[in-house]
């Protein structure tokens, strides 16, 4: 087993990441171009030092609405699948990198600077410039709410290779979250209508066909500015069920498999057969309370709740990873040493519900209140192995401090979760996607925020994220992250449960399929098999 595990994102490297973002700190890739003159479709088939086209196979456990980078979160699909790349992104080490963009600089607090990459071109032959590059990052504000939330352009200049960025107030996060895909750079020039199935873009492989919730077919794109990949074709296959997913890799349906469950991983053992990479992930596994219900709307409630879990016995016997405290796991240096979480102290818990007035009256176990007892339900995905186990967990353990949780499970949790037709939600998020918390704490926790689905407000809380927009100094950025994740642990306005591991499987005779700690990438042009 090819394990990284207990490679531990360093504090350091994050460190460094971090400063380079608030710092902006300039950097020339000592990449050259080895593009060959621009693919086109009818290209001649490649073929492998045998002869033989290759295949690979790649099973894919989420997939967009579409494959238009500008809607959704479709941009994570195309990255996954190297068919789009974002001006700079972030590698293995958690380090922003050069991509399209192959320097750049912070000219002052509200002005940046870019320089694209010479000889890169879309997959249709256009070349990319700054100007092409404005329209499409234009094209991605406009067509997405969190695409104008999370880049406050005031304006943008193109000339030649050269592309500067003016915000409308200082904006220390504005490197990390251009790096996120929903700026993943495409051809507005081209059909636009036709993006949700080709898109238009730069990376190493090219759409061929697309069927929604089914498949993408891909082939490389010769034109690659750094050089065509080895693998000729590729399709990925949606398998969004753990364990089916798990078993099409065991069948040889597949010849790669992203986040295999763990009950799964003994079936690929066998390294003569199978190559494991897991990893520490930036996921944490949580839940939301819907402080709109009038149970969860008491303070105490939530944190008698929280404290009835016992976080480290899942992770270390249920579904591996690191017990939670807050939002941000220990890899990132967003303040965990510096916040209190909750422990498992089910007397405590049982001692907040009697001060809130809930007693088990009839004696069933349940405790009630007015005549009403605190049943509440929980939602949760279906496909996830690792949210399941924890749910069955929390609703046995919940039950032991006289807290009654139904649990209901859907394909697709997203629009019930939005409904507010619940009152726990259980999913996990990446939280470290722009190497920087403002980008979670904006989205998730501030009152009114598009994921702020639980109704949670503090405008205490609301003022210290707001502090980070404008706070370029490290570890002032720090304390102000700490300082607003034990606002939301004093609230106990969420419940954290786990930092869950991530795990790419393939097959032994697959080579360059790593697992990043930011799981929106997948492969790249690396990717070679053999035969």
């Amino acid at each position: 087993m090819n394990s990284r595990y207990g490679k531990t994102l360093t504090l350091t490297i994050l460190s460094l990441l971090i400063l380079c973002i608030i710092a902006a700190c300039g950097q020339t890739t000592s990449n050259t171009s080895t593009s060959s003159p621009a693919g086109d479709r009818t290209a001649e088939k490649d073929k492998d030092s045998s002869g033989a086209p290759t295949h690979l196979n790649v099973a894919l456990f989420w997939l967009g609405s579409n494959l238009d980078p500008a809607e959704d979160w479709n941009g994570w699909t195309l990255t996954r699948a190297a068919i789009g790349e974002t001006l700079i992104q972030f590698d293995e080490n958690m380090k922003l990198v050069p991509k399209i963009a192959d320097s750049w600089d912070r000219i002052d607090d509200t002005t940046w600077h870019f320089h694209i990459r010479d000889g890169v071109t879309f997959h249709n032959g256009n070349k990319v410039t700054a100007d092409v590059v404005k329209k499409s990052i234009e094209r991605s504000m406009e067509l997405n709410e969190r695409g104008q939330s999370t880049l406050p352009v005031a304006s943008m200049t193109a000339e030649g290779q050269d592309l500067t960025i003016q915000t409308t107030e200082p904006y220390a996060s504005l490197l990390g979250n251009i790096a996120e895909p929903l700026f993943v750079i495409v051809d507005t020039s081209a059909d636009t209508s036709k993006f949700k199935s080709e898109p238009i873009a730069t990376g190493p492989f090219m759409v061929t066909s697309y069927t929604p919730d089914q498949e993408i077919q891909v082939k490389k794109y010769d034109g690659y500015w750094d050089g065509a990949a080895d693998v000729d074709t590729i399709t990925f296959k949606y398998i969004k069920d753990d364990s089916t997913r798990a078993l099409a890799l065991q069948s040889g349906e597949i010849d790669v498999a992203s986040n295999v469950g763990r009950s799964s991983l003994a079936l690929f053992q066998d390294q003569s057969q199978y190559t494991i990479d897991e990893i520490p992930s930036l996921r944490t596994q949580f839940v939301w309370f819907n402080t709109k219900n009038p149970l969860l709307n008491e303070p105490d409630v939530r944190r008698a709740i929280s404290y009835g879990i016992d976080r480290e016995m899942y992770a270390n016997t249920l579904v591996g990873g690191q017990a939670a405290k807050g939002p941000f796991t220990s890899a990132l240096p967003f303040g965990y040493d510096q916040v209190k979480g909750y422990n498992y102290e089910p007397e405590t818990a049982k001692k907040l519900l009697d001060e809130a007035g809930y007693e088990d009256i009839d004696g069933d176990g349940i405790r009630e209140k007015d005549g009403q007892k605190l049943t509440l339900q929980l939602i949760l995905n279906s496909a996830y192995e690792s949210d399941s186990i924890v749910a069955a967990a929390m609703q046995s353990q919940l039950k032991e401090i006289g807290v009654n949780l139904e649990m209901t499970s859907y394909e697709d949790l997203t629009d019930h979760q939005k409904s507010g037709n619940y009152d726990l939600a259980l999913t996990s998020i990446n939280t470290g996607i722009t190497g920087d918390p403002q980008y979670i704490l904006d989205f998730y926790f501030k009152t009114g925020a598009e994921w702020n689905i639980g109704g949670y407000s503090n405008p205490k809380l609301d003022a210290v994220i707001q502090q980070l927009h404008s706070e370029f100094d490290v570890e002032k950025r720090y304390e102000l992250a700490a300082e607003a994740q034990q606002m939301i642990l004093d609230d106990a306005a969420y419940m954290f449960i786990t930092y869950t591991p991530i795990n790419i499987v393939s097959k032994s005779s697959v080579q360059g399929a790593t697992m990043y700690p930011i799981d929106f990438y997948l492969l790249d042009r690396n990717i070679q098999v053999g035969q």
